[in-house]
C-alpha cells in the first residue's frame, strides 16, 4: 500500500514561540516515522492552535508514523480523528482503509476507500487503492473504472498500467493487458513485475517465443523467481521443450502453491 506524509502550508506569526512551533511543524509533517515525528505531531495536536483542516494534517502525519510501526490501532485512532476533523481528506480515509486491508477485512477497506474517491474524487490515491482492492477482491472491471480515472488524474505511472494489466488479464483480455504492460515497460524499462506480467499476456495470447524472453529476462535479475520459472516452463512446454520440465520443478520447488496458484488465474 503506497503511505504518503501529509505536508501543510502555513503562514506562521512571530511570537515568543516561533522557534518552538515551527521545528515541532516540520517535524511532524517531514519525520521519519519515528518517536520524535510522533512526540512533534503530538505536540502539534495539543498545543499548535491549529485550525481543523490543519489539525486533520497532524492527526494523519502521526497515524502514519503509528502505522509504520506497526501500532495500528493509535493509527486507525489518529486517521478517524483526521476524517471527523475534515471529511473531504482523501489521504485519511485511503490511510484508514490501508488498515482494514491489512487486517484481511476487505469490506470494510472497501467502503473507506469509497468514501475517498466520493469526498475527494480528485485525489489520485483513493482511486488507485480502491481499483488495486477491486483486483484482489476478483473485481477486475471494476478495478480497470478506477484505474482509468486514476489516469486521467496521474496519466505516468507505470504501476497503474502495470495493475490494470493484472486486471485485464484477470478479465481476460490479455490484448489489452499486453499493451498496459508494454506501456509500463516504456515507462519503466527495468520495472521486472511487468516484465513478468508481459510474458503471462504473451503466454494466453500463444506467443510463446516472447513469453519465454520475457520471463528469462526477469530470472537473469532474479533467479529465484517462481512465478517466472513457472511462466516460462508452461511456455516451453507449448512449445515441446523438454527443458520445460526443469523449470516447473524449480517454480514449485520455490513455491509449492504456485501450480494451484495459476491454476485460478
Amino acid at each position: 500500500m503506497k503511505l504518503l506524509l501529509a505536508a501543510v502550508l502555513a503562514v506562521l506569526v512571530a511570537t515568543p514561540a516561533f522557534a518552538q512551533l515551527e521545528e515541532n511543524f516540520l517535524t511532524c509533517a517531514h519525520g521519519d516515522g519515528g518517536d520524535v515525528q510522533i512526540a512533534a505531531c503530538s505536540w502539534m495536536i495539543k498545543h499548535g492552535k491549529q485550525k481543523d483542516a490543519d489539525l486533520a494534517v497532524s492527526f494523519v502525519n502521526r497515524g502514519v508514523a503509528y502505522q509504520l510501526r506497526g501500532d495500528y490501532p493509535k493509527a486507525a485512532f489518529d486517521y478517524t480523528q483526521a476524517t471527523t476533523l475534515l471529511p473531504a481528506y482523501g489521504l485519511a480515509w485511503v490511510n484508514l482503509g490501508s488498515l482494514f486491508e491489512l487486517d484481511q477485512q476487505p469490506d470494510k477497506a472497501l467502503k473507506l476507500y469509497t468514501n475517498a474517491v466520493e469526498r475527494q474524487p480528485d485525489f489520485p490515491l483513493g482511486w488507485f487503492a480502491r481499483g488495486k482492492l477491486y483486483v484482489t477482491m476478483h473485481k477486475p472491471d471494476l478495478a480497470i473504472a478506477d484505474y482509468n480515472t486514476y489516469m486521467k488524474l496521474q496519466p505516468n505511472d507505470p504501476e497503474a498500467y502495470n495493475n490494470r494489466g493484472d486486471a485485464y488479464l484477470s478479465a481476460g483480455k490479455p490484448d489489452a493487458a499486453l499493451a498496459d504492460f508494454d506501456h509500463a515497460l516504456t515507462l519503466k524499462p527495468d520495472y521486472l513485475e511487468a516484465k513478468q506480467n508481459r510474458g503471462f499476456a504473451n503466454l494466453r495470447l500463444a506467443q510463446y517465443d516472447a513469453a519465454i524472453a520475457d520471463e528469462t529476462a526477469v530470472l537473469a535479475a532474479k533467479p529465484q523467481t517462481a512465478a517466472a520459472l513457472y511462466i516460462r516452463g508452461l511456455a516451453k512446454q507449448k512449445k515441446g521443450d523438454n527443458s520445460a520440465q526443469a523449470d516447473l520443478t524449480a517454480a514449485k520447488a520455490i513455491d509449492p502453491k504456485i501450480e494451484s496458484t495459476f491454476s485460478a488465474s
